[in-house]
């Protein structure tokens, strides 16, 4: 094999690795953005359940807000247990007459 064939192939597989990376990359901002756009808002709303919030307090316990139908749980989750801190259920809004 000639050093050219060589260098062809590493020169490839740094181009995959790189798409690979490059995908990683998309991934995670998509998740980590995505839930804040609008259009993932939209899409989402059409679900019972939705987590309106979430607050991590240390290594092994968070906080997670959810809205079900008209009411909203407070969750404290660790990591083998869940306990229902508080339950809210939600006024009802302005409705728009036509």
């Amino acid at each position: 094999m000639e050093w050219t064939h060589l260098f062809h192939a590493f020169l490839s597989l740094l181009f995959v690795i790189g798409l690979l990376l490059l995908t990683v990359y998309f991934f995670k901002y998509c998740e980590q953005k995505g839930l804040k756009s609008q259009f993932i808002r939209r899409l989402k709303s059409g679900s019972r359940i939705n987590v309106v919030e979430t607050k991590r307090l240390d290594a092994r316990c968070s906080l997670y807000l959810v809205r079900c139908d008209d009411t909203e749980y407070l969750f404290l989750a660790n990591s083998g247990s869940g306990l229902l801190l508080s339950t809210k259920p939600l006024s009802p809004g302005p409705t728009v007459n036509d």
